[in-house]
């Protein structure tokens, strides 16, 4: 009795199946609905894993060229950057406002893109899947725009191949910086005349102090701070962190400040970290005693600025820059960076190529201040900061 059931059951079953696979294209049709669920269900995982946000936003007003840091905050490797969808909106000096869509064309190889285009100068840490941005990896970006700018009002946009997009906080206030995410330490810049009764920074950050800071003013490249044009010589002006183990090689530290020396003569300036917490009063700003410094440096008669550096020993290494370093009363701003994962500095004058330094260089774990700061070696010599703009991976 009951194999007759199971007998039964089966030859209705098998019925039942010659039934539905008799019919004209079911079976595919059931397939390719289970495969196109499965390959929705993994895009939304891919969605999900990925995110991405940006910093570092360098533009100068009567350029074209606005350069930026990706980073990639998700678990997704993140590729196929042809397909990747790029808008800046800026103040274009013939246009007026408008929006660009710019094209990918592959690595910068040391070149700035042709105009219309964006490429990558580099990838952080890229050891692993070469050319690919890994979580927790950043690919310094190049862009080239059809027009220079007007202004320094720059909006830029970022979708991913799979839609996930990032877009850059309103920039009118004259940074261009968005605002600072979790790892950022630090982001100083003047809300208005009265911060400077606190230092000049609004509370923002407890451990940087000012020194003598007390001039304020705006212009066409943002608010800033300047330094007494009056403190004769042997003192300083500046800003400077107060706590030196705030800022470590090992924790990837990545300084940006954009300043403006008043005059090309009789004062010292140094942008960068030190372990020591004052400008001597020579013009060996690294090379006084066991410093440890990384940073780009002026003296009261050099002709240009270099890129300072010091493994704590009792001479400073001096490295001319391969790019720009002027010296002029302009407006620039200079990166100084730790590459920890390849024991190297990397320092940047405004939006020229990055330049690495590996020799007589502070050690991982060393100390540091972060330090933006002149002394001046005469009279009426000054240093605007327009800002100062700290990160660290710690």
């Amino acid at each position: 009795m009951g194999l007759s059931v199971a007998i039964s059951g089966g030859i209705i079953l098998t019925v039942f199946v010659l039934i539905l696979f008799s019919l004209p294209g079911l079976a595919d049709k059931m397939f390719s609905i289970g495969d196109i669920t499965t390959q929705v269900v993994q895009h939304e995982q891919k969605i999900s894993n990925t995110e991405i946000s940006m910093n570092y936003l360098s533009q100068l007003v009567g350029s074209s060229k606005v350069n930026f840091t990706l980073n990639n905050d998700g678990s997704e490797k993140l590729w196929n950057f042809e397909d990747f969808d790029l808008f800046i909106e800026y103040d274009g000096a013939i246009s007026g406002k408008t929006t660009q869509q710019l094209s990918y064309s592959g690595e910068c190889l040391g070149a700035v893109p042709q105009a219309g285009n964006w490429c990558i100068e580099s990838i952080s840490n890229d050891i692993t899947d070469p050319k690919i941005l890994n979580s927790g990896e950043k690919a310094s970006i190049r862009t080239n725009l059809n027009e220079n700018l007007a202004s320094t009002n720059v909006l830029v946009t970022v979708a991913t191949d799979n839609g996930v997009t990032f877009k850059t906080g309103d920039s009118s206030c004259g940074s261009g910086i968005p605002l600072p995410p979790c790892k950022k330490s630090g982001w100083f810049m003047p809300a208005s005349a009265t911060d400077d009764a606190t230092g000049g920074f609004g509370g923002i950050l407890s451990d940087i102090t000012s020194d003598q800071i007390q001039a304020y003013g705006d212009d066409a490249d943002g608010t800033r701070w300047s330094t007494p044009v009056t403190v004769g010589a042997g003192a300083d002006g500046g800003i400077q962190s107060a706590n030196a183990n705030n800022f470590h090689a090992e924790w990837n530290i990545h300084l940006i400040a954009k300043v403006q020396q008043s005059a090309t003569s009789s004062h010292r300036i140094f942008v960068g970290f030190r372990s020591n917490a004052a400008l001597p009063n020579n013009d060996a700003i690294c090379g006084t005693g066991s410093v440890s410094c990384a940073g780009f440096v002026i003296d009261s008669n050099d002709a240009a600025w270099a890129i300072v550096t010091n493994g704590a020993d009792a001479a400073e290494t001096r490295t001319a820059c391969s790019s720009g370093c002027t010296d002029d009363t302009l407006v620039h701003t200079l990166e100084v960076r730790a590459d920890a994962a390849n024991n190297r500095w990397g320092f940047k004058w405004d939006d020229g190529p990055e330049q690495f330094v590996s020799s007589d260089i502070p050690a991982a774990t060393t100390d540091l201040f972060v330090d933006v700061e002149m002394e001046s070696t005469g009279t009426n010599n000054s240093i605007d900061i327009y800002y100062i703009y700290v990160e660290k991976d710690e």
